[in-house]
């Protein structure tokens, strides 16, 4: 009968186990959406800052243009 109750233990104590794994398995899926989640709204904002930042990079250069433009007529009539 002892190897009976040695054998009985193993099995709960693996089936203790098994529960265990499979709740921090659980807690592990979670935590992994909840990162994927985050992941996905840090590249939208990484697409939405570089969208933006292209924006302010395009007006830079038109008013460096036009600053550009503005003093080369004053440039040639002071050079003359």
């Amino acid at each position: 009968m002892e190897k009976f109750d040695i054998l009985e233990e193993k099995i709960s104590r693996l089936i203790d186990s098994y529960s265990g794994l499979r709740e921090e398995k659980t807690a592990l899926e979670e935590r992994l959406a909840e990162k994927d989640l985050e992941i996905q709204k840090l590249k939208e904002r990484i697409s939405l800052l570089s969208r933006e930042r292209e924006v302010a990079r395009e007006k830079v250069e038109g008013l460096l243009n036009r600053v550009d433009r503005l003093l080369s007529p004053q440039a040639a009539m002071g050079k003359g």
